[in-house]
């Protein structure tokens, strides 16, 4: 069952998100003089005094500003093109805000400039393990129980559901183990041992005991269950072999079960390369998938789905 509703709201959520990540970039160049050294003629040597001491996340910000065509390479080195970012307020669309996201894309951005001194910085709390906290209280947001309703409905999730959860966090466990009930199961899947905890915390409090949480590297899994729903959100950002992931997924359902992947989709929304690169904060961010790649690995290995994209971030892929 399609909400449209919600995943028009989803989608608008998550264009404002990229959008206000332009704004903040925007900010960081003029910042740090980095706008200015890409005006300089010989910007190489610019941009050698731009007081920065991670050279590395300073090659990384030229990158995206290029990616957003606010530069472009020169012989001389990156030049700063004429630009101009237009607000377009819509009414309707202001209207499906989830305000509680843009708090932690603030923390974020406040992050930067300790990551402009070092990547360790104890301030620079991007990491799943040292900094569960931060993670798990961006897994309560609203706007996370948005993404997670919408699966819900997309998987027509019911009591006796059973689903596998690739990258499942430390809040999804318990939402999706109080829609299952007792006749249901769920495997939860993640990487970060600090994050099970605390979902392990909650479900034994809870006591669901249809619930198991597994730590383990997502390209790792072999699924031996069969299930209706399997989950990837918000997940293939930070996986590499994505082709495994998403090939060891599929042969995880049963026939008739659906993967739902919810993600910004590089080929679906504007001005990405900008939150990307607050997101690469966490080391393991890797960069948000498109569509395109994965139609392409479903074809290639030869998977008999259907394909569905009701809205910008989600898919649905179903297994005939």
């Amino acid at each position: 069952m399609m909400n449209m509703p919600l995943i028009k709201t989803l989608d608008t959520n998550l264009q404002v998100m990229a959008d206000t990540a332009l704004l903040y970039a925007i900010q960081v160049g003029m910042k740090y003089n980095i706008f200015k050294a890409l005006s300089e003629k010989n910007t190489r040597e610019a941009l050698e005094n731009v007081k920065v001491q991670n050279k590395i996340l300073l090659g990384k910000f030229l990158k995206t500003l290029n990616e957003l065509g606010i530069t472009h390479e020169t012989p001389e080195g990156p030049k700063l093109n004429s630009f101009h970012y237009g607000v377009k307020v819509f009414r309707e669309d202001y209207k499906q805000i989830i305000p509680d996201w843009i708090n932690f894309l603030e923390k974020i951005y406040e992050m930067v400039d300790y990551a402009f001194i070092t990547p360790d910085h104890p301030y620079v709390s991007m990491d799943f393990d040292k900094d569960a906290d931060f993670w798990d209280m961006r897994m309560k947001s609203k706007f996370a129980s948005l993404y997670r309703k919408i699966i819900m409905d997309l998987g027509e999730v019911s009591s006796n559901t059973e689903i596998i959860d690739i990258g499942c966090g430390s809040v999804s466990p318990v939402e999706f183990a109080r829609q299952i009930g007792p006749n249901g199961y769920y495997l939860g899947v993640d990487y970060s041992s600090a994050l099970l905890e605390i979902a392990k915390s909650r479900i034994e409090e809870e006591g669901y005991d249809w619930v198991s949480l597994k730590e383990i590297d997502a390209c790792l899994i072999k699924p031996s269950h069969g299930y209706d729903v399997a989950v990837l959100s918000f997940v293939l950002e930070y996986i590499s072999d994505r082709r495994r992931v998403i090939r060891r997924t599929a042969e995880s359902l049963k026939e008739g079960g659906k993967i739902i992947i919810i993600e910004p989709f590089r080929d679906s929304f504007e001005n990405l390369p900008a939150l990307e690169f607050f997101e690469s904060l966490n080391k393991d961010f890797v960069g948000y998938p498109t569509k395109a790649e994965i139609y392409a690995i479903l074809e290639e290995d030869g998977f008999d789905v259907s394909i569905e994209s009701p809205g910008k971030g989600v898919m649905v892929i179903k297994k005939l």
